[in-house]
Formats: structure tokens, sequence, C-alpha cells
């Protein structure tokens, strides 16, 4: 018998199918893990009363937004008790697992209403804008934050969604302006708080064990190549062999090459590149780092950083540190509107291999960011003041300005 000709799907529409089946797994075993998780959500601790809710009700795929701020909730925890919401039990295992802060497991409408009742939540913070954060909007009694999950000009840091919280909290006067002028009837002055970079004041784990002695310190952290022309930032193809081949020609310079997770998924070239820029430090011995392991450290370790348009730059940036940011060379990447990438001049791509140039004349090997007046300029636009714990100090108190605002009802 002949078969009927069938459309035959391509590459991604069988990767969006096999998507599609790992999902419902994914959904069928949270389904049956629900019951063994609430038992050890319970003891791990008791939720907190009146307590600060950071609601985190999506995969944990997504967990790396919650680990942008975990440390400087742990550490708000001591003065303020903090817990995390969660809808889903793999979801809270990886909130469990990575930190110590406590979890509530509220995977339906009910839980959270008794939630919200029982434990007299007085402020709500979101590190993201997911659909879901609406289920916990709707409560008219706690104060409700935007956190988001880092500095950025692109159009997901001016969502019309930031209208639905009671505040935004901001890094600097860049965010404030950013949203002041996207958003129809939002009072920029009232709505947004200005916290600096509060992930800066604490040490993450991750660093290689190298003299302070031993060298210079220079990140290359690019991104990944995109998946369609308006995001293609990525630089390894463009830039990455001329850059990494004039850091690695100084011998003072020690390399920390951080590539992005996703290089070489959209592009074989890139991939390609990625190899190459291996094989350049290795040349070297164990000189130099391919750096794929935790994210954070790399802040106060490296005295210098090399990246693409991406959240890099900006964390980057609040350190105070020299800084070089690529020009993309795809004529479709789109560029938003950015006083970063307007007034810092982009490192063109046949002017790669004087990187490191570039580097020593914003301050690299010399007294620090006051070197750069437009670099230490840039940083206080975006983040305010940044140096001695001062954005810890002004989270705090903005989260506990929050949750006087609720008490006060």
């Amino acid at each position: 018998m002949r078969l009927p000709n069938l459309p035959v799907p391509g590459v991604g529409g069988l990767r969006r199918a096999a998507g599609l089946g790992a999902e419902a797994v994914r959904r069928a075993r949270n389904v049956a893990d629900a019951g063994r998780f609430a038992e050890r959500a319970e003891r791990n601790g008791l939720v907190p009363n009146a307590a600060v809710a950071v609601f985190f009700c999506t995969g944990p795929e997504n967990l790396f937004q919650l680990e942008q701020w975990r440390r400087p909730l742990e550490h708000l925890a001591a003065t303020r008790p903090v817990f995390v919401v969660v809808d889903q039990p793999d979801t809270g295992q990886a909130v469990l697992d990575a930190g110590t802060l406590p979890v509530a497991f509220a995977p339906g409408s009910g839980a959270l209403e008794r939630l919200v009742a029982e434990r007299d939540v007085r402020v709500v913070l979101y590190v993201n804008q997911v659909e879901r954060n609406f289920r916990m909007l709707r409560f008219a009694g706690p104060v409700h934050v935007q956190l988001g999950h880092g500095e950025s000009d692109k159009a997901y840091s001016v969502s019309n969604q930031h209208k639905a919280y009671d505040l935004t909290f901001v890094g600097g006067p860049a965010g404030r302006d950013r949203l002041g002028a996207a958003l129809r009837g939002f009072d920029a002055d009232v709505r947004t708080v200005q916290v600096g970079r509060p992930q800066l004041d604490h040490a993450y784990p991750g660093a290689p064990d190298w003299s302070r002695a031993s060298g210079l310190r220079v990140l290359y952290a690019p991104t990944w190549e995109g998946d369609r022309p308006s995001v293609a930032y990525g630089s390894l193809v463009s830039h990455g062999v001329a850059v990494v081949e004039a850091l690695v020609a100084e011998p003072e310079v020690r390399v920390i090459y951080r590539p992005h997770p996703r290089t070489g998924l959209s592009s074989a070239r890139h991939a390609e590149a990625d190899r190459a820029v291996r094989a350049v430090l290795a040349r070297d011995g164990d000189r130099h780092l391919v750096d794929t392991g935790p994210y954070g450290w790399q802040w106060a370790f490296a005295d210098a950083c090399v990246t693409d348009l991406s959240s890099v730059a900006y964390d980057w940036l609040a350190t105070g540190k020299p800084l070089v940011v690529t020009e993309p060379v795809a004529a479709e990447a789109y560029r938003p509107a950015s006083r970063l990438l307007d007034e810092l001049p982009l490192l063109p791509a046949p002017a790669a291999g004087s990187a490191l140039e570039v580097l020593r004349a914003r301050g690299l090997g010399g007294a620090g960011v006051e070197t750069d007046p437009l670099l230490a300029d840039l940083s206080r636009h975006y983040f305010g003041e940044t140096a001695d714990g001062a954005s810890t100090r002004r989270f705090e108190a903005a989260v506990e300005a929050a949750w006087t605002l609720a008490s006060a009802g």
C-alpha cells in the first residue's frame, strides 16, 4: 500500500516537537513530585510572618534571574526575613539547592491566597516579567516591587508591565529616565527607586588561584551570535582572535576568556572562532583561563573587560574599571538608544588588535576609573554611587521603606 505524501518537519520543527515532549514530561513529573516537595519545603524551615517575599513562579531554566539577586537577598534576610515563592517542585528544588532562603510552595490560587493571608506578606519582589507575576499582583495589601535581573537599555527594560508594580528599583538615573520617557502616565520620580548595583558588594566563588603579582587580568566575554540578524552582537568571528592575540602578546597580561554558553548554536563560524581563540590561549599553557563556570567573581578579580553589546557590558560598567565594547559588524544589528553605546567609542573589527591600547587609555594599569572620566560618569549615570557598600545600603533601605509603607496600610 502506498502511503500518502505527508509533510516532513524540518530540523526546527523536530526540535520544537522534542521540546514540547520534554515540557510535558516535566509537567507530569512536577505533578507527581508536588507532595514530596511540599514536605521538603516545610522541613527546610518555616516561612516567616510579615516578611519580604520573592515571587519566582517560572521554570528552573530561569534560575539565573533569581541568582542575580540571591546574595543581596540573603544579606537582607539577616535583618528583614525573606523567602521565595515557587509554584513548581523542580524550580523550588533548584532554589533550595542554590542558597539559604526558605521556600514557600504555592502551586495554585488557593495556596497563594492562604500564603498571603496567613503569613501577612508585606512586600513582594519580582526578578522578571513573566505572566504568572499577575497571580500575585492581584493582592492589594503587599507593596509590589519590580527588580528585574540586570541593567540594560534593551526594550525589556521599558515594558509597559512596569505600571503594574507599586515601585521599580533601578540602578540609577538611567533607569528612571528610561522608564519616564517610554511609559505614558508613569511618574518615574515617584515610582522608581535608585539602588545601584548591590551585587557588587558580595563575594562569588570560582576565581582561579592567580597571584596578584602574576600580571594584569583582562576578561574577554563575547556574547553569542544570536538567532536573528537584529541581535547579531557576537564578536568572536569579527574580533575574537585579533583581540586575544593582542592581549596574550603582552607578557604581563593574563586572559580570562568567557564564551557565552550558547556560542555556536546558530553559527558554525562562531563555533570555529571559539576553537581558534582557545587554541591561541593554549599556546601559553595554563597562564590563561577558559572560563565556563559561575558568574560574578570576574567583577572583582579582573582588571579590565572586553565584551559585546550585552548585559556583561553594564555589569562591568558598575565596577568602574576599564571597559571596551565591540562594534557589531552586522548592519542589521539593532542598536538601542543608550548613553553607554552613544558616548563610549566602540571597537570596530578592523581595530580589534588595538584592544589592549584602548584599555590602557581607559586606565588599565593606572590609578583606576578616575583616569577615564567618561567611564566614571557613565557608571554614575547607570548605577549612582557604588563604592564601599553604598548600593547594599540603598537597596536595603528601599526594601525597608516599602515594608514600612505596607505596614502603614
